[in-house]
């Protein structure tokens, strides 16, 4: 009877051992995660300084280059305004192709439709078969 008693009394005790240790787990994962996404944003922050340095590094290149290309057709013994002028208008008319592709893209409907027609069929096949 005593060792029944003991049994009955041990189990509130362990199972509230149980529900403390689970509870203690969950902090530490808790913890461990946190820990992790700090460090992987860190990561993360540091991978875009490094790309936004690398893109301020490439428009400049990129502008010495084009000013190299002026210089190269001046070169020609063409005057340095109208390299200048000719290089413009070429980016120029590059800046203009690039826009209206984008401005096409931008228009294009953001309707899911091939997702809309599955969905209606799914619905179809789903009153047939409750039919």
């Amino acid at each position: 009877m005593a060792h029944e008693q003991l049994k009955i009394a041990a189990l509130p005790r362990a199972l509230s051992d149980v529900v403390a240790d689970l509870a203690d787990l969950v902090q530490k994962e808790m913890r461990l995660a946190r820990a992790e996404i700090s460090a992987k944003i860190s990561t993360k922050v540091m991978g875009g300084v490094w790309m936004a340095v690398a893109g301020v590094l490439g428009l400049v290149a990129a502008l010495v280059l084009i000013e190299a290309l002026i210089f190269g057709i001046a070169s020609f013994g063409i005057a340095l305004h109208w390299s200048c002028l000719i290089v413009a208008g070429v980016l120029l008319a590059g800046a203009a192709v690039a826009f209206f592709m984008g401005r096409a893209d931008v228009k294009e409907d953001m309707t899911p439709n091939v997702t809309i027609r599955q969905i209606k069929q799914d619905i179809t096949t789903a009153k047939e078969q409750l039919s």
